[in-house]
């Protein structure tokens, strides 16, 4: 049986044998979120919002959970309302786009779900520039603050920048191509799935591991090069402003 069959069997066998909450179950979009194949499943149920801020709360509260621990994977599954769903996406574009896009669709009355998510990704494709402005002045903001701390050999400050500095880099390269970027889990493993990615990611872990103050300023250097590289074509992120970074801090 794979994955999606799965889900669809315990959704139909569990959950919904579950008499309390079954009048709820059938007008909401359920999904699984889960990534780590086989660790634990991890589902969402989106309940329409009269719904959720009506009976369901004050029945269950607003953050009720299942969690089945008898299931082999372990079963998580949050009830949320769709006002929760907006909620999510709009303070947390990328990545939220990132994770619903790749959730598994169970159940979607009406398409609901499918719906919130695709108007939220023309959100994201008409914004992705302004985001990559702001990301890659937080890039050179976070890089230029290495200088000092590696100048005054304050190593924790350090530290707490590279990763900071590679987290970001890491995102504009998913972002330069249009595409929303994921928790930090999994940054390493989808920056593979682009070209520049392999590249970045030998440099990143050459910074990430160097205690030599010269080599760690050369290899930012470095990074910072195939970042600039990313945009020499893109008329929205001219050579000025990737050059002249500072003069657009807000």
């Amino acid at each position: 049986m794979n994955r999606v069959d799965e889900l669809k069997k315990y959704f139909a066998e569990k959950l919904q044998s579950m008499n309390e909450l079954n009048p709820y179950l059938k007008y909401s979009s359920v999904v699984s979120v889960e990534l780590d194949d086989g660790v634990v499943y991890d589902l969402m149920v989106v309940l329409p919002d009269m719904m959720f801020e009506g009976n369901f709360k004050t029945r269950f509260g607003e953050c009720f959970v299942v969690n089945d621990q008898e299931h082999c994977p372990p079963v998580f599954t949050r009830f949320k309302s769709q006002r929760w769903l907006i909620s999510d996406l709009a303070r947390r574009l990328p990545i939220a786009l990132w994770i619903f896009g790749k959730s598994i669709v169970i159940q979607d009355p009406n398409g609901t779900f499918e719906n919130i998510v695709h108007e939220h990704n023309l959100v994201f494709q008409k914004n992705v520039k302004n985001i990559l402005r702001r990301k890659y002045i937080e890039f050179r903001s976070d890089r230029h603050n290495l200088r000092r701390t590696v100048y005054r050999r304050d190593d924790l400050a350090t530290n707490i920048l590279k990763g900071n500095v590679v987290k970001i880099a890491i995102e504009i390269l998913m972002l330069s191509y249009g595409k929303p970027y994921p928790y930090k889990k999994w940054l390493s493993f989808e920056a593979r799935k682009f070209a520049e990615g392999p590249k970045i990611l030998e440099i990143s872990s050459r910074f990430l591991g160097e205690m030599d103050p010269v080599k760690i300023i050369d290899q930012s250097d470095e990074l910072v090069g195939v970042i600039v590289e990313l945009f020499k074509d893109d008329p929205d992120l001219p050579p000025t402003f990737l050059s002249e970074w500072w003069l657009n801090l807000s």
